[in-house]
């Protein structure tokens, strides 16, 4: 992956070929052949896309809001905008009143807040592309100033809110890159680009096993540099206009490269477009489809080696297996896990500002992290932070767990934390606390993907009656040694459970490269069915961060090979017969649909064993409808061939709806209202069903099995207590009888 510091060193170069092409010349235009100028193109980011929800809040005088975005390598901005939207208190002064805007550190301009802002405004900031760099950091800093004799800068009335169309534009033209595999992933992802990758797969002839395989392990590697954007990979035969990942053969290949020549091996290569060099292609060959998936190894997991426009890969071992939740996203289990783990640049554990914003930490678990009867998940946290003059003032520091409030701490004149102990904060015990402490998080508030959120609030300084005294300019540090500790929790989550595979590409991911995972792919395959199970493979890669290397594809069900796996099933109108029987909660042939419906439909939020309760999945009725509009749906049950294993069906009634199901896996709106057996997707509508038989994977220890499973059975524990209770009583008077017995007989008549 290209650096920043790499970046940084390549866009002079990158700007002067750009300047080139623009004024009429181009390497390609030497050679004798016509090169038209890129267009020029808009690009446009929301607030939400720049990591806000719909609104921005700035609250109190000097408070800012600040917006982060990148340019890719393979552009060059010739312009950029900031439409800005807001609206501002009626209580501040109009002539002192303004908002300033920032283009990394450089003031590009200001609005003043008026009478006709108060209510809505619009206005359009021009921002100097020379400032641009391959990370920016937009801020909005709000300069407020209240119509009275005495106020405080933290005044409530002070406020201003961005609205929800609020925009960044960018106009860019593309840039000629080198043809130079020591800069992947890019131009084919950037990792300064926040917008989802779309990255165009191009197969030409019958599809084979090896060869889907090839370009499922390159749409995971390509998923896992994309992470949190989501990556899509439509499937064509001919070369498009865009970056595209290329797989062919010596004997199937596009009909635009018939006259490439030959390799003698597993190859990878970058060439650009003949009349349009800031279009490239990844060219992965071989002499036949094995090579193909030798080379895509060596993209995955060789990609630092990797240099020049040609690269011939040699050999590809593994030397050790993946082991289980050895995920490179996951935060492991078996040690406590520094917050400097959890970042990537150690600033942005610190933040500064009148009213500062958050601390954010986000984090992966494994979903099946059982935490039933848990106190909780030990937190040691330590900070320090500018002092306030006075103890008892109100500053505090809060801390949130996925947006739940959990603990607050009273910020004293120390400016530290103080020494961590051994004392067990309660669940949700809310006082004050002066010193650090060894913190739990309620378990109950924790999934596999999570965000920890630590908030400085410093109160104002009150002086007089009326006046107040603005301290210094404050900061706050988060130590990079404070420790997350998911030590001792094991793995046992009841199945099936679509909540964990919607989020984490659960059970597939328990393996990182998908070892234990076989991908069923019924004949004929079609190019949505491709699409979906290479945004599978780019899913599976983003959640584990790490390539799909040891996934089986098969073609029917063959028993012999999902032994020991778990299996991936994607068709339309698929073939069950080998597995269909009156249990299976839902069945798709076509426009005919059959739906098994629970005794109760209950969403269970974060429930740690995953569970809907013993009697609420039991099935009470049945529906069969025929219907001829769009239907998907994602079912979740037991192997056959191995009980400990699940299948995972991804089906539509026609090729086409694959498209809904994949866009509603790709939509964080609604991956939240997944869970289950069955999740259904009707054009925009998504439903989950509690359905059929569930079933445990994982170990516990022998004392925690029992209780846990007869704990959501109190009568029949109800009745073994008693029994037990009853035994007890019985060995007990014998005992005691005989005591008396030998007692009176030694005493004689």
């Amino acid at each position: 992956m290209t650096t920043k510091r790499q970046s940084a060193y390549l866009r002079p170069l990158q700007t002067l070929a750009a300047l080139l092409v623009l004024s009429g010349f181009s390497p390609a235009q030497a050679q004798g052949v016509d090169v038209e100028q890129p267009p020029l193109e808009e690009s446009r980011y929301s607030l939400q896309d720049l990591g806000y929800g719909r609104s921005a809040k700035l609250r109190g005088s000097e408070s800012s809001v600040s917006l982060n975005f990148g340019s890719r390598l393979d552009e060059l901005v010739e312009a950029a905008e900031l439409h800005l939207n807001y609206s501002a208190s009626p209580a501040l002064m109009a002539k002192l009143s303004h908002l300033k805007v920032y283009l990394n550190g450089e003031l590009m301009g200001v609005t003043a807040i008026d009478d006709e802002s108060r209510l809505q405004r619009n206005t359009v900031i021009p921002l100097q592309p020379r400032y641009l760099s391959d990370f920016n950091q937009l801020r909005v800093e709000l300069i407020g100033h209240l119509d009275k004799d005495c106020w405080s800068p933290d005044d409530v009335s002070i406020w201003s809110e961005l609205g929800a169309s609020t925009e960044l534009r960018l106009f860019s033209r593309a840039l000629p890159l080198a043809n130079d595999l020591a800069l992947l992933p890019a131009p084919f992802f950037d990792g300064n680009d926040y917008r989802p990758l779309e990255l165009p797969v191009v197969m030409s002839g019958e599809n084979s096993l090896e060869r889907l395989r090839a370009a499922g392990i390159g749409a995971s590697w390509f998923g896992a540099q994309a992470a949190w954007r989501g990556a899509s990979f439509p499937v064509t035969d001919t070369l498009p206009e865009q970056h595209a990942l290329v797989l062919m053969t010596n004997s199937q290949r596009p009909e635009a490269l018939q006259d490439y020549p030959p390799v003698e091996g597993p190859t990878l290569e970058v060439m650009a477009l003949p009349d349009r060099p800031e279009v490239k292609y990844l060219l992965v060959q071989g002499r036949d489809d094995a090579d193909l998936v030798e080379a895509m190894k060596g993209l995955a997991i060789g990609s630092a080696l990797l240099s020049g426009s040609v690269a011939e890969i040699r050999n590809v071992k593994q030397l050790k297996p993946r082991k289980p939740y050895d995920a490179p996203n996951w935060l492991p289990t078996d040690r406590p896990v520094r917050f400097g783990e959890l970042v990537n640049d150690p600033s942005q554990l610190q933040v500064s500002g009148r009213t500062p914003a958050p601390v954010s930490l986000s984090f992966q678990l494994p979903p099946d992290l059982f935490t039933w009867r848990s106190r909780g998940i030990p937190v040691d946290l330590q900070y320090h932070y500018s002092p306030p003059i006075e103890d008892d003032n109100g500053s505090q520091l809060s801390m949130l767990v996925n947006g739940q409030f959990v603990e607050a701490y009273h910020l004293t004149r120390s400016g530290v934390s103080g020494e961590l102990n051994s004392l067990r904060v309660p669940l949700l015990d809310d006082s004050l606390l002066g010193n650090s402490q060894l913190l739990r998080i309620p378990a109950f508030k924790v999934g596999s993907r999570n965000q920890l959120l630590f908030e400085f609030d410093f109160a104002g300084i009150a002086n007089g009656e009326c006046k107040s005294i603005p301290p210094a300019r404050r900061y706050a540090v988060v130590d990079a040694d404070s420790t997350l500790d998911f030590t001792g929790f094991p793995h046992y989550i009841e199945m099936p459970n679509l909540r964990a595979f919607s989020n984490a590409a659960y059970p597939f991911t328990r393996m990182a490269d998908l070892s234990e995972t076989a991908v069923l792919l019924p004949q004929p395959q079609n190019a949505q069915v491709v699409e979906t199970y290479l945004q599978m493979m780019g899913f599976a890669g983003s959640s584990a961060g790490y390539p799909a290397l040891g996934v089986s594809l098969l073609s029917d069900w063959d028993k012999s090979q999902l032994q020991d796996k778990d299996v991936l099933l994607i068709a339309a109108n698929p073939s069950l017969d080998d597995i269909a029987d009156d249990e299976l909660p839902l069945l798709i042939k076509e426009a005919n649909r059959s739906l098994l419906q629970p005794r109760s439909n209950r969403r269970i939020e974060f429930a740690p064993e995953g569970g809907s309760g013993p009697d609420l999945a039991k099935s009470v009725s049945q529906v069969q409808v025929r219907a001829n509009g769009p239907f998907s749906a994602m079912v979740g049950m037991r192997s056959p061939f191995d009980r400990d294993r699940s299948v995972v069906s991804l089906l539509a009634s026609a090729p086409g709806d694959f498209a809904d199901l994949r866009d509603s896996l790709a939509d964080s709106g609604k991956v939240p209202f997944m869970y289950g057996t069955v999740v259904t997707v009707r054009g925009e509508q998504v439903a989950s069903f509690n359905v059929g038989d569930k079933y445990f994977v994982g170990k516990l220890r022998v004392w925690d099995l029992i209780w846990f499973h007869f704990s959501r059975h109190p009568v029949i524990l109800g009745l073994i207590s008693a029994v037990i209770c009853l035994m007890l009583a019985v060995v007990l008077w014998r005992i005691l009888s005989g005591v008396a017995r030998r007692r009176l007989y030694r005493e004689g008549p």
